[in-house]
């Protein structure tokens, strides 16, 4: 538990700091605002699907933080142990259950990195594909046909055919994803101030407006993606990977 609490670095401050921005660009990402939104309209929700959606975003929230965590204990107990003290590649990951579960370690940490980077591809897709149709007017909805919304099916395929081409040119997925989460937590402001606007008026969302003690929650992020966003590019020239 003691381990959990936040501490200063004793070596490496510079890649300590690019590390702790990157993870927290990772966890409030603007993409997931657009992807999300636009399933509830897809999908018509209305205002009784406020509780299950708290619900599901405290839970889930609270799920991925712990197992964020967990990670980050067993990665300590098991790499530092073995004079692992520098995370460089990939390959250095699934060790982390093998001490445990022997070859079936590997396995699993195979299919589990598989999982997640599936389930990000087709937000993150499907996210550029309602930004393209929704800006340009387009029809859009990932239960149309292709035939019916052409321009919103080639958004979302073309983004995955282009997010292929760094790798495919030997970028190392790695540095890519820790640039990528870097560059997110600098766009954090531009994302989070119209939410503090639009969540404020009643011509939206009526009686469902934010109390003082969510629109201070709004606050603290957006004081935070200011912070992130003044040291994100700094620290990535200084203490990138």
């Amino acid at each position: 538990m003691a381990g959990v609490l936040p501490s200063t670095p004793h070596h490496d401050h510079a890649s300590y700091w690019f590390i702790g921005v990157s993870i927290l660009g990772a966890s409030i990402s603007p993409y997931l605002f657009l992807f999300y939104s636009s399933g509830a309209v897809e999908d018509q929700w209305d205002e009784t699907y406020l509780g299950t959606n708290r619900a599901i975003a405290g839970l889930g929230m609270s799920f991925g933080g712990t197992i964020s965590i967990a990670v980050l204990i067993v990665a300590a107990l098991v790499l530092a142990s073995n004079g692992v003290d520098q995370i460089t590649d990939y390959h250095q990951l699934p060790t982390m259950l093998v001490p445990v579960f022997g070859l079936w370690g590997y396995w699993l940490f195979v299919a589990s990195l598989g999982i997640a980077c599936f389930g990000a591809i087709l937000e993150v897709g499907l996210q550029q594909a309602y930004l393209a149709a929704q800006g340009l007017g387009w029809n859009w909805g990932e239960d149309r046909k292709p035939r019916e919304d052409p321009g919103f099916s080639a958004a979302y395929t073309l983004a995955l055919l282009f997010g292929a081409i760094p790798i495919a040119f030997g970028l190392d997925p790695l540095k890519l994803t820790i640039m990528s989460m870097a560059l997110t937590a600098a766009t954090l402001p531009l994302t989070v101030v119209p939410f503090l606007f639009l969540m404020n008026d009643k011509r939206y969302i009526g009686k469902h407006g934010n109390g003082i003690i969510s629109n201070s929650a709004v606050v603290l992020i957006i004081l935070l993606g200011s912070v992130l966003a003044i040291v994100t590019i700094p620290l990535e020239l200084i203490g990138g990977t």
